[in-house]
């Protein structure tokens, strides 16, 4: 394998395969490529004694792991086939599925969605007389997450320091724990807990995976929490072959149990290591580099690093003050449409905010001068409530223990059988001392049901019984489940519940969306493909994936600067450089993370690749006030020779907007001359080094 093109530190990270290597790899300092050359490296060099099955690496969405296969299979061939590479929630669900039966849950289990962890919550909240309409339950579910990703079990605060969320999560987390268990369920946090429980209290099992994985390789690593360092550390055994490649100053997710301690603290759990830094940046101009470098260099603890790049100078970075929201956008929308006319294209343009509400006043702009766009986020597919009664009707037929899902579809679509059915079998199940379907399955011995409704509950019961049948035996899932839909009405049901044509025609195609993703994964899996297999595969997916790769339909991408991660335009607009949204003021009365805001601001900077646009309004309408806003602290810290104030007030250059186009035909009308052409002169060479 030819090493020349990779820079020395590149080479130096490919080169050292021995002991624990920690890899600094600012943005667009070619991460991806050292990853793969190294592994293809240690193909190379020991094939009598390394197998590719011998190496693990660890991506954080299975979209980057399987580019990067097929980026190994590309550069190796097919002997790069054997290297597992994978997440870590996939990598802890297939050790669970070899092995989960020793922690007493059934051999074949399910991956827990929100909905379900929620409605188990809500259960064992009301078991305690918790009212849980006056608590918010995700919240609950929040804390339950953060502490089994911090290695801990919730525990009522000491006196003045908790708050009744804290009491709430100690009081319930035991009756959660046991209720997955007992309808043969694990939460998606349980994915990492529960490998790493294993690989400690049994030593079989801990020899078997350190002596298969004798080199690891985790990309992201500043996004590993506790647990995910926890389990990488008992795969690692003593070798301590553990390749980490990450950056400190792109720590953003915290929200999500990140530790960035982990990466500053690497020495400390993986002794005697090796650090390379990667400061060549291959993205962006070095003027967008200098701003970048100076906004992060204020935090306090990082490991130290300055991006720079053989691409000397660049656009000076514009700094634009609006006087509100509103101008802001419309500035923003007439430099997209400027700059589109000189030929950059709609794919390569991105608006970048801290807060999904501020892409509003922008979209409206942009639909006012036609230019198609994209807002990543928004509603997630799985979310949409005819997409869960597909999956739930898929859960029941693949697990009958699974009360969420079951209450769930009972009655979807309507058949009879309400809520006071339900209540009453759900009483004679604890009554008994059995599951619900064992109760449901006597729905006709049971006189205090209402009339004719325990008939109904065993047709709903046989009908669930032939269907698990059928899809045991079935040459392929979609087809059962088009029968299954078809018998039950499904489609009709969920037309009549519409409150347009245009609604349920929408509706209609988030079921087909669902039949085609089945039938994508029977493709791929081939015999080995089942239900259940599909519905642990399809929360990994929907939990772990981030959006779709934006920008593929030639248009303007907006997005907040969490979801603009890892990706690179020609030209970014950063909107609201202003004091409570870039550093944002605190989410629900937490305290401001000052050092995670300035990491935010750096990973929006460093998005830009020739043109950046730095944005802000001096007045925003809060709660129907207009509101005077302060400028950003971080762009006080921009270098003077990196930047130049954009005049809002000087003629703008680019294609007329219909005013412009009205204005000038009136005055050929007018003076029978022809129009004169757009405005000249662009923005105003500006005052380097002072913000407006």
């Amino acid at each position: 394998m030819d090493l020349s093109k990779l820079n020395p530190p590149q080479r130096e990270a490919v080169l050292t395969t021995e002991g624990p290597l920690l890899v600094l790899a600012g943005a667009g300092s070619g991460k991806t490529r050292v990853i793969t050359h190294r592994i293809v490296h240690l193909l190379n060099e020991r094939p009598g004694h390394l197998l590719a099955r011998n190496i693990l690496a660890v991506t954080f969405t299975n979209k980057a792991a399987t580019e990067m296969k097929e980026r190994l299979i590309h550069m190796a061939g097919p002997r790069a086939q054997g290297v597992l590479v994978c997440t870590f929630h996939a990598f802890g669900a297939e050790v669970l599925r070899e092995d989960i039966h020793r922690l007493g849950w059934p051999k074949k289990f399910a991956i827990a969605d929100m909905g379900d962890q929620l409605s188990i919550i809500r259960r064992a909240m009301r078991e305690k007389r918790i009212d849980d309409r006056a608590f918010d339950v995700r919240k609950v579910l929040n804390l339950i997450s953060k502490a089994k990703n911090s290695g801990e079990v919730p525990q009522p605060k000491g006196e003045g320091m908790g708050d009744d969320y804290d009491l709430i999560t100690a009081m319930v987390f035991a009756d959660y724990q046991l209720a997955l268990k007992a309808q043969g369920s694990v939460d998606f946090d349980d994915l990492l807990v529960l490998p790493a429980r294993l690989l400690r209290e049994h030593p079989d099992l801990h020899r078997k995976y350190t002596q298969r994985f004798r080199y690891l390789l985790v990309d992201e690593f500043q996004d590993t929490n506790h647990a995910q360092l926890d389990l990488l550390k008992l795969l690692a055994g003593e070798a301590r072959n553990v390749c980490a490649v990450g950056d400190d100053d792109q720590c953003i997710y915290s929200w999500r149990g990140a530790e960035v301690r982990n990466i500053l603290d690497f020495e400390k759990h993986f002794p005697g290591g090796k650090e390379v830094r990667l400061e060549q940046n291959y993205r962006s101009s070095q003027r967008v580099l200098d701003a970048a470098n100076a906004v992060i260099a204020k935090n306090p603890e990082r490991k130290d690093k300055r991006m720079w790049t053989d691409r000397r100078g660049g656009e000076l970075v514009k700094v634009v003050a609006c006087p509100n929201d509103e101008e802001e956008a419309r500035f923003v929308a007439h430099e997209i449409q400027k700059h589109i006319s000189q030929g950059i294209p709609a794919d390569d343009i991105a608006v970048l905010y801290r807060t999904n509400g501020q892409s509003r006043p922008v979209e409206e702009m942009l639909r006012e001068k036609n230019i198609a766009y994209e807002v990543v986020g928004g509603s997630e597919f799985f979310d949409r409530s005819e997409v869960k009664d597909v999956i739930a009707y898929f859960k029941v037929l693949a697990n009958r223990l699974d009360e969420i899902s079951l209450m769930r579809i009972v009655n979807v679509p309507a058949r009879g059988i309400g809520d006071v059915t339900m209540e009453r079998l759900h009483a004679h199940s604890r009554a008994e001392g059995v599951t619900l379907w064992t109760s449901m399955r006597r729905a006709d011995t049971y006189e205090d049901l209402p009339a004719g409704a325990g008939g109904k509950v065993l047709e709903f019961v046989e009908m669930v019984e032939r269907y698990r049948d059928a899809f045991l035996h079935a040459p392929r899932l979609s087809e059962a489940t088009q029968k299954l839909l078809e018998e039950i009405g499904f489609r009709e049901a969920t037309r009549a519940k519409a409150v347009s044509g245009t609604a349920a025609d929408k509706k209609l195609k988030s079921v087909d969306h669902v039949l085609a993703s089945l039938e994508k994964f029977e493709k791929r899996e081939g015999p080995k493909a089942s239900l259940l297999t599909y519905l642990n595969r399809l929360s990994l997916d929907t939990r772990q994936e981030e959006e779709e790769v934006p920008g593929q339909n030639r248009r303007v991408t907006l997005m907040s600067l969490h979801a603009s991660k890892g990706l690179e335009y020609r030209l970014v607009f950063f909107l609201g450089m202003e004091e409570d949204l870039m550093p944002h003021g605190g989410m629900q009365g937490e305290a401001q993370n000052l050092e995670e805001e300035r990491r935010l601001c750096y990973v929006g900077i460093t998005r830009a690749k020739e043109l950046l646009y730095l944005t802000r309004s001096t007045v925003r309408v809060k709660r129907g006030k207009e509101v005077p806003r302060t400028p950003s602290r971080f762009l006080e810290d921009l270098p003077p020779d990196a930047f130049e104030n954009v005049d809002m007030d000087a003629p703008r250059q680019g294609p007329p907007d219909e005013k412009e186009k009205n204005f000038f035909a009136n005055l050929k009308e007018r003076f029978k001359k022809p129009p004169p052409g757009p405005p000249g002169g662009g923005p105003g060479p500006g005052t380097p080094g002072r913000v407006p």
